[in-house]
């Protein structure tokens, strides 16, 4: 369900990064990609080569086109740009099975390409500092969220499959907190507004969902629950015309409530004072939106574009600027977005492989990235969470992949959803 979800298969294999990229050389990038697949079909390697160029000049930083112009290079002869471009992915993080890819295999008896796979494989090793919180015993829900409220010492988690939400409180103890009359459709981002006993919910209607019907297809609201009395006080569907997918609220400290939407580039507004939801900002420079935080200033915050990184807006101004990561930090497939401490924190489950981490800011710049989690034995595409203190506290296993666009579900691999507890307290 993910949108442009990232999967690795050698020649269209997958990879994420991203500058500051318009509408049009967005375009431009993705057909020259599809015009570089269809000559790499037809062993025109040469203009294979050509397009993958094309696509990189006008999608810079991307680590899939990176990964492909590896490869158009390494079958035209140019072996130290090749090696070149598959380092680098290597720098950002990321993990390939370069020696497994035919494309490559004049490589294999280079020193440099050798160094490159061992780099790759470092790049699998457990960096494990999370602990759990909690585990559900409903291997269906397909949790994507949770959230917390502190007076109650209650968690609730959202349910894409089974389009509820749960309650747990301190002893473990699980109960529905949502209602079948409610008429959630699939549960994604919730945060609780502590301050006046509120749970704001974005649901959308996805296949995945239970019940789920055409007609409901790209429908979206959020949905305001009392956390006293767990009765749902109102619903703010989307009335912007066209699909909608409501992905991750966030509560501005005046109430107003914002969500950011992955299907259509716009984000919304729920004006606390006339108690109604509005069109806040949309532009052509989003493609995929999803986690929204705050920022170091009250009237900024930022957001996560699972195919273009990360963005600072103005909310007074409305001004948006595309923030620009250095040529080894890569900051696609980003689920959850949090600010601490002067840092982005990020769940990325778009890359391979799926981590938590750090990015440090310099001004509009992204200088440099801190892995605090990757290769967890509990992720199965981690998602959300939400800040509590100095810790990230977030979905480790939301298992997307297990249910499909039928709402069919691969129960024998599914596992109890896990809530994990991370320290964000990095150097």
């Amino acid at each position: 369900m993910r949108i442009l979800v990232f999967s690795v298969a050698i020649f269209v294999s997958l990879v994420a990064t991203s500058l500051g990229q318009t509408a049009s050389e967005m375009k431009t990038a993705g057909d020259a990609e599809r015009a570089a697949n269809s000559a790499y079909r037809a062993k025109n390697f040469l203009l294979f080569l050509q397009q993958m160029e094309t696509a990189n000049r006008n999608r810079l930083n991307h680590p899939r086109l990176i990964y492909n112009l590896g490869v158009a290079y390494a079958i035209n002869g140019r072996t130290d740009e090749a090696l070149a471009s598959l380092d680098r992915l290597t720098k950002m993080g990321l993990a390939y099975a370069f020696e497994k890819d035919g494309d490559l295999a004049s490589f294999r008896d280079d020193e440099r390409f050798e160094k490159i796979v061992a780099a790759s494989t470092a790049n699998r090793t457990p960096i494990n500092a999370s602990t759990r919180v909690l585990e559900l015993h409903d291997k269906t829900m397909i949790a994507e969220s949770v959230a917390f409220d502190p007076k109650t010492k209650q968690h609730f988690l959202g349910s894409i499959h089974k389009r509820k939400i749960v309650s747990v409180d301190g002893s473990g103890v699980e109960k529905e907190f949502s209602s079948p009359s409610d008429g959630l459709y699939a549960v994604l981002g919730m945060k609780v507004d502590v301050k006046r006993n509120i749970l704001w919910v974005a649901t959308s209607a996805v296949p995945q969902m239970s019940g789920f019907v055409e007609a409901d297809k790209g429908r979206s609201a959020i949905f305001k629950y009392d956390l006293r009395s767990r009765k749902l006080l109102q619903k703010f569907p989307v009335q912007v015309s066209g699909e909608h997918m409501l992905g991750d609220v966030w509560i501005e400290r005046g109430g107003d409530v914002y969500a950011t939407d992955s299907v259509s580039p716009n984000i919304y507004r729920i004006d606390a004072a006339k108690n109604t939801m509005e069109l806040f900002i949309t532009s052509d420079l989003f493609a995929s939106l999803q986690g929204i935080t705050e920022g170091s200033k009250p009237n900024e915050i930022y957001v996560a574009d699972y195919a273009k990184g990360f963005f600072r807006i103005d909310l007074t101004s409305k001004a948006i600027t595309q923030l620009k990561p250095d040529a080894n930090v890569t900051l696609l497939g980003t689920d959850g977005l949090y600010f601490h401490d002067g840092k982005l924190i990020a769940i990325q489950n778009g890359i391979p492989p799926n981590r938590v981490a750090a990015f440090t800011l310099d001004g509009d710049r992204i200088t440099r990235t801190t892995i605090l989690e990757a290769n967890h034995a509990d992720f199965l595409e981690p998602t959300l969470g939400y800040i509590d203190g100095d810790d990230l506290i977030y979905i480790a296993n939301s298992q997307w992949p297990l249910v499909n666009e039928k709402a069919e579900l691969q129960t024998e691999k599914l596992r109890n959803p896990v809530v994990l507890r991370l320290s964000l307290n990095t150097p």
